[in-house]
């Protein structure tokens, strides 16, 4: 298994040395006004290469074994774990179908409402070879992307992700993008504080950029609001790295070797787990997470566990309804200051009942504030990625009380 790869890493006679392979087919389809506008095949391999010798590290990238690597001195070097396995899983689902037939997909673009949007279908092979005895191989097929439906003036956005292609999948996603967009009508509100229910669109936007500031490596640059062992959001509120579970890009091992887990980064409001490789976690006192990541630990995907109310009483008083987000920004990640502007069906709610839409409003308020203040979680959840969250993750509906939000 990688007999090549494993050959070329045995000449280069370096210390910690590994080679890293990535394979990849994928189709990327586009849809303007419910026609298919267009679809890109595409097909990409590459190599990432680092090696320590003499006490100096390099990193380098190659598109095949017989290129001669263009090096970059790096000051932290990747260091590969003691573990001389063998570790090979090959996934065979329905994605594969796709690949030659793309009809049972295209088939159900069908909706009440002009549609727009990307799905892509894609299928990962990852190779990893180290100079301390790993040689893996492994594959992740998943489908994911995202529909805007559009009635004049007014929109909804929901966003999808799988490992499985069903016709539910691709149907209940239109579905809700129509039902958003379907809601009308304009509600004129002011600057202030709103009690606010936040869409799983929302969370993946936000908590993919809370899972880089659980990075060890933002958290000793200073780009990050937090710290091991503090409170940092309510007790109804755990965010875990899921990377054994059947979801898109889910591994068995990370960039160093080191067989992934699934863990809690925050538990019932607590930061627990900074996301380490080898290289870092000697700073923290700790073992690696398997969350390499040469240099930049970073979560494989993303989970906020479930509350037990259902998504209708979230929105049974007066709140304000939030279906996507774009253009986040951090004035400061190391107090967490943010902003980002509301997409699409952004409804107010009055004793229950939806009484028009706000238009374009902005979130500017404090990362960890928003955590503090989760109310209640929605038992509902819904597996999402896209361009604007492209971490996948699976994610409920989110009450958050005295959210400020400005007029964009």
């Amino acid at each position: 298994m990688n007999d090549e790869m494993v050959k070329y890493v045995e000449q280069l006679k370096g210390e910690e040395t590994g080679l890293l392979r990535y394979k990849i087919r994928r189709i990327i389809i586009k849809i303007v006004d419910s026609k298919i506008a267009t679809i890109q095949r595409l097909n990409n391999e590459y190599y990432f290469l680092t090696i320590k010798k003499d006490n100096l590290g390099f990193m380098g990238r190659l598109f095949n074994l017989e290129d001669k690597p263009q090096f970059v001195p790096v000051d932290y070097y990747p260091i590969m774990s003691q573990n001389e396995r063998e570790y090979k899983l090959i996934r065979r689902g329905n994605i594969s179908n796709l690949f030659e037939d793309l009809s049972p997909l295209l088939n159900l673009i069908e909706s009440e409402y002009p549609l727009h949007g990307v799905i892509s279908i894609d299928d990962v092979e990852r190779a990893l070879v180290t100079s301390k005895g790993f040689n893996g191989l492994e594959n992740n097929q998943s489908i994911s992307g995202y529909f805007r439906a559009k009635n004049k003036e007014y929109s909804g956005q929901w966003a999808f992700s799988s490992t499985q292609f069903s016709t539910s999948l691709i149907k209940d996603a239109i579905k809700k993008a129509n039902e958003l967009a379907s809601i009308t009508g304009s509600y004129e509100i002011s600057e202030g504080k709103y009690d606010v229910v936040l869409s799983p669109l929302v969370m993946g936007n936000l908590m993919e950029s809370l899972a880089r500031m659980a990075s060890g490596f933002s958290i000793i640059s200073g780009m990050s609001m937090l710290k091991p062992g503090e409170k940092v959001g309510s007790d109804k509120f755990t965010l875990l790295d899921t990377p054994r579970e059947d979801r898109p890009n889910s591994w068995g091992f990370d960039d160093e070797g080191t067989f992934t887990y699934n863990k809690a980064i925050i538990e019932e409001g607590v930061f627990t787990t900074p996301l380490l490789n080898n290289e870092l976690s000697p700073i923290f006192k700790s073992k690696t997470t398997a969350n390499a990541g040469w240099i930049y630990p970073t979560a494989w995907n993303l989970e906020v566990k479930e509350g037990d109310i259902s998504y209708e009483s979230l929105l049974s008083g007066n709140v304000i309804f939030i279906n996507n987000v774009w253009y986040t920004r951090f004035q400061n990640y190391a107090e967490g200051d943010f902003s980002t502007v509301a997409r699409d069906a952004t409804v107010v709610y009055k004793d229950g009942k939806p009484v028009g839409i706000a238009g374009r409003v902005r979130i500017a308020d404090n990362l960890k504030r928003i955590l503090m203040n989760i109310v209640e979680i929605s038992k509902e959840r819904y597996s999402v990625r896209w361009w604007d969250a492209p971490m996948q993750g699976v994610y409920p509906y989110v009450l958050v009380k005295d959210v400020k939000l400005t007029i964009a």
